[in-house]
C-alpha cells in the first residue's frame, strides 16, 4: 500500500519549500509521487493506495489498475489514520501488508521485494530511514497502537520496534535507508538517481536538474597531466556533471585518458585567459566552476556550489594551503582571504557563476595573467557574489620552491605593477622566472 498524501501546490516538504520557493517543492513532491504509484503498478501482487484529503476531480485512482484497492484516510493525527486505514484493509486482504510512502523514490523493487519475502519469517518488517524514521513497513498480523508514537521524529523507528516487541512480535529490520525532507536530502537524490535507469526516476532526475543545475568544471592545464586527471576523477566522484581539461597545447595519451574517463578534453595554444574563456564557453548551460590543477577542494564542495547558486549569482571559497598547517600559514590566509572578501579573490580559489552570468559579465580577459580580476571585479560590483566558508586546498610548491617571504613579496609586488598600468604580458615572464 502506498499511504501518502496527494501534490497540491503550496503544501507538504516545507523544509524543502523554504529553501526552494512552494513552486519547486510542489514539482519534485509530484514526480516523487509518481514514482510511488509506479512501483504500485509494476508491483506483482495485490496493491492498494490510500490518499489524505484526496483532490475531487483527481485522476489518481484512476490511473491504477482496476484490482488494486482504492481508500481514502481518514481524519485525525498520522499513527490514527495509518491504524483506522490498516484495519480496513485488513477486511478486504488477510495477507500480510508492505507499507511505503512517496518520499523514498531511491527504494529499488528488489528492496520492496526483500522486504516482503521477510514477512514469510517475522510477524513485522521496518526499513530505518538515516534520519531516524522508517522508509518502509510491514507486517503479517495486527499492528500495536500506534496513534501516540512519535511520528516524524528522529524516534520513530526505535518506538515502532519497542511497540511490536512489546506486544510479542518478531521484527526484522531492512538496511538503513534515505527518505527526502531537506535540501540536503535533494542533493543527495540528485547524485544517486544518475545510477537509476527506472523511467519515473529518471523524470524526477530531469525535474531536480532543472532546479538545481549541473555543474561544469574547467581546469586548464599546462604539464599538469597527471594531477589533474587525479583532480576530475575526484570531482566525478563527488558529483561535479561534467569536467573539462583544456591544455595549452594538443596532448595525444592526456585526451585518451580523458575519453576513457568520460572527461571532455580540448587543447588551446593560446594564453591561460584565453584558454580559460575559450573552457567556459565550451558548455551551454549550467554552472561553471574553474579549478587549478592543483587544487584540493572539499568533499562537500559541489553540494556547497548549487547550494550557494540558490542566492548569488557566482561565488569562491576560501583560501586554504594544502598540507599541514603553520602559524606562518594561517597568518597568510587570513590576510589572502580579508583580501578576497574586500577586494579581490583570485583564480586559485575555486571561482564559480552561473553560465548567463559569465557571459554577461564578458568573461576572463585574454591574458596571461591576472586574467580573473575584470571578471571578478564585474562579478562583485555588478551581480550577487560571495565567498564560501568551505575551504579550497591550494598547493604550497611554488611557496615552498621560492620561499615563503620572497613569493608573497613577489606576487605583491606584480600586483603593485599590474594596478600602476603594466602590461600582463610582461608581469607573467617575471612571475614565470620567478
Amino acid at each position: 500500500m502506498l499511504f501518502a498524501r496527494e501534490p497540491h501546490a503550496g503544501s507538504g516538504k516545507s523544509r524543502i519549500a523554504e529553501e526552494l520557493g512552494n513552486t519547486a517543492a510542489h514539482a519534485i513532491n509530484s514526480e516523487m509521487y509518481a514514482a510511488a504509484l509506479a512501483v504500485l503498478n509494476r508491483w506483482p501482487g495485490p496493491a492498494a493506495l490510500a490518499l489524505a484529503d484526496p483532490s475531487i476531480d483527481s485522476d489518481t485512482h484512476d490511473a491504477l489498475s482496476r484490482e488494486h484497492i482504492k481508500l481514502a484516510q481518514p481524519g485525525g493525527s498520522f499513527g490514527a489514520r495509518f491504524q483506522s486505514v490498516d484495519l480496513t484493509l485488513c477486511s478486504q486482504h488477510r495477507g500480510p501488508r508492505l507499507y511505503l510512502g512517496s518520499d523514498a523514490p531511491e527504494l529499488s523493487e528488489t528492496f520492496y521485494r526483500i522486504a516482503a519475502e521477510q514477512l514469510e519469517h517475522y510477524d513485522a518488517v521496518l526499513a530505518p530511514a538515516e534520519d531516524g524514521g522508517v522508509t518502509l513497513l510491514g507486517t503479517r498480523c495486527n499492528w500495536p497502537a500506534l496513534e501516540h508514537l512519535p511520528w516524524g521524529t528522529n524516534k520513530l523507528c526505535e518506538a515502532l520496534e519497542e511497540a511490536c516487541l512489546k506486544e510479542g512480535l518478531s521484527v526484522m529490520k531492512m538496511p538503513v535507508s534515505a527518505d527526502v525532507d531537506t535540501l540536503d536530502d535533494l542533493l543527495r537524490l540528485r547524485r544517486s538517481l544518475k545510477q537509476d535507469t527506472r523511467n519515473n526516476q529518471q523524470q524526477l532526475l530531469m525535474r531536480l536538474k532543472k532546479i538545481l543545475p549541473d555543474v561544469c568544471a574547467v581546469i586548464p592545464v599546462k604539464h599538469d597531466d597527471e594531477v589533474a586527471l587525479a583532480l576530475s576523477e575526484a570531482l566525478i566522484s563527488q558529483g561535479t556533471d561534467q569536467v573539462l581539461i583544456i591544455d595549452h597545447e594538443h596532448n595525444n595519451p592526456l585526451a585518451e585518458a580523458c575519453n576513457q574517463l568520460g572527461i571532455h578534453y580540448q587543447s588551446n595554444p593560446n594564453n591561460r585567459g584565453t584558454r580559460l574563456d575559450a573552457g567556459a564557453r565550451y558548455f551551454k548551460s549550467g554552472n561553471l566552476w574553474f579549478l587549478h590543477a592543483d587544487a584540493k577542494p572539499a568533499k562537500t564542495a559541489i553540494d556547497d556550489i548549487r547550494k550557494h547558486l540558490l542566492q548569488y549569482d557566482a561565488g569562491c571559497f576560501r583560501f586554504q594551503f594544502s598540507g599541514p598547517g603553520s602559524a606562518g600559514k594561517y597568518l597568510l590566509e587570513r590576510i589572502i582571504n580579508w583580501r578576497a572578501k574586500h577586494f579581490v579573490a583570485y583564480g586559485d580559489q575555486g571561482l564559480f557563476v552561473k553560465l548567463q552570468t559569465y557571459i554577461g559579465s564578458g568573461g576572463f580577459a585574454h591574458t596571461p595573467l591576472f586574467e580573473e580580476v575584470p571578471l571578478i571585479k564585474y562579478l562583485k560590483r555588478h551581480t550577487r557574489f560571495a565567498m564560501l566558508n568551505t575551504p579550497i586546498g591550494v598547493s604550497t610548491r611554488r611557496w615552498q620552491k621560492d620561499g615563503w617571504i620572497k613569493r608573497t613579496l613577489h606576487n605583491r609586488w606584480l600586483v603593485i605593477r599590474y594596478l600602476a598600468g603594466a602590461s600582463p604580458e610582461s608581469l607573467s615572464k617575471s612571475y614565470t622566472r620567478q
